[in-house]
């Protein structure tokens, strides 16, 4: 607020509204009354600016300036370590998806890696970021937010592009924005280190106080960020750790870390053995796959639905598609059936990228195999046994129907045999009369 007070324009003084003059008429007066009122609105009060001026680049990594950037609950980093295991002890990452928790930490890797180790300050532009973590420029953005927000990073002054940054007579240049690294209280220290003891003259609680006697707050980071204090409040005993609410065990971003296998979940996304019809279910089985086959865990669930979309069109399940990555349609050179395991990340000689680009091959790879020279799909193992499941039962029913076909004409046989052998008996009985009477 006294930063905001500072840039004020203090050119007028209150205005205290005029007496209406009795010898005015009732016309006079509402004219009069209307002018003085314009007056006063106009001049009572000046508006606080909506963008408070950006630092001096001769003042950018001045004490005073990053005291004033450092988020609410944090302090800046002794070393950028310190700022790397906050970071992945953060509850908030562990619970996203294993592509962004990658993407954050490959832009705070970019970030510690250009740091000024004297005041702890980064001067860096997105694009350079961008380029240096293999990441697109909204990605960025998204992650320089998550660690705004939970206390890891402070604006100390902000980028600006040449057409606004120079002066009259002064040569057009950019302004890469000045980040400082800082980490919330309690976070990113190891066992032997000592640990914030909270003091009332810390500049991180009341600001750094400039000669001209302004109290400069920091700024205020949205969420608790602070180790002693929980996101999950407890009204029964005294919560000395994060520890999460009974029944919010799969509520997304807002649950604790996950310590069991993410396998072990029982909600079912969507079942393995029923057909998809739409994208929505299909983006219900990519999220199921992605449960059921960790190696996948790497890649999103509309990068997964666009590997495998083509055999969800051909009526494919989620359990042809993990047959198919397990198994060859006729056996390879030495005689083997079954594929093996996918490529693993091999950390010495491959980064991140090139490995997902290798998975990604081979998936795609083990999946083609499937499919004919001229591009349609195979039936799929339960198609097969579904067809000849109908095969069987339709000879099932043939049968049946041909025994209940003898069975009604069992009869009538039965009375054309049992007739004539009642005329052989009695032309043979009749002989043997014939032949006694002679």
């Amino acid at each position: 607020m006294a930063a905001i007070l500072a840039h004020t324009a203090q050119g007028h003084r209150p205005f205290t509204k005029a007496q209406t003059p009795e010898n005015f008429t009732a016309k006079g007066k509402r004219q009069f009354n209307a002018a003085k009122e314009s007056l006063a609105t106009k001049h009572a009060h000046t508006p606080a600016p909506l963008h408070i001026k950006r630092v001096s680049r001769a003042q950018e990594t001045s004490p005073r300036a990053i005291a004033w950037a450092i988020p609410s609950g944090s302090r800046k980093v002794d070393h950028t370590a310190q700022a790397w295991r906050a970071a992945r002890s953060l509850d908030e990452l562990l619970c996203r998806r294993k592509d962004c928790q990658r993407n954050i930490m490959a832009v705070l890797w970019v970030l510690l890696r250009y740091t000024d180790h004297n005041t702890m300050t980064v001067r860096i532009t997105w694009d350079t970021i961008a380029t240096k973590a293999r990441v697109s420029r909204a990605t960025v953005g998204n992650a320089l937010k998550f660690l705004r927000t939970h206390g890891l990073l402070g604006i100390v002054a902000s980028g600006r592009s040449a057409t606004y940054a120079a002066k009259a007579g002064q040569p057009a240049t950019n302004e890469a924005p000045v980040y400082v690294i800082t980490r919330p209280i309690g976070r990113g220290l190891r066992p032997q280190d000592t640990s914030d003891a909270p003091t009332s003259t810390s500049t991180t609680e009341k600001g750094a106080t400039g000669t001209c006697g302004n109290n400069l707050e920091p700024l205020p980071v949205g969420g608790l960020t602070t180790y002693e204090v929980s996101s999950y409040t407890r009204t029964r005993e005294k919560n000395t750790h994060n520890e999460p609410l009974r029944g919010t065990e799969n509520h997304g971003h807002g649950c604790a870390v996950q310590t069991r296998h993410r396998d072990q979940r029982q909600v079912t996304l969507w079942p393995a053995n029923r057909r998809i019809s739409s994208r929505s279910q299909g983006l219900s089985a990519a999220a199921e796959i992605l449960r059921l086959m960790p190696d996948l865990a790497r890649f999103s669930k509309k990068n997964v639905l666009n590997m495998v979309k083509p055999f969800f069109d051909a009526g494919w399940t989620i359990s042809d598609v993990h047959h198919a990555l397990d198994w060859r349609t006729t056996p390879g050179l030495h005689g083997k059936e079954a594929w093996g395991a996918l490529p693993q990340h091999d950390r010495d000689t491959q980064s991140y990228i090139d490995y997902c680009r290798i998975l990604r091959a081979a998936i795609l790879y083990r999946l083609r195999q499937w499919m004919t020279p001229t591009g349609e799909v195979m039936t799929s193992r339960s198609q097969r046994a579904a067809a000849a499941s109908s095969h069987a039962r339709a000879a099932a029913r043939a049968a049946a129907e041909r025994r209940a076909q003898q069975a009604a004409q069992r009869p009538q046989l039965r009375s054309t045999v049992s007739r004539g052998a009642a005329a052989a008996r009695a032309a043979l009985a009749a002989a043997r009369r014939t032949g006694a009477c002679s």
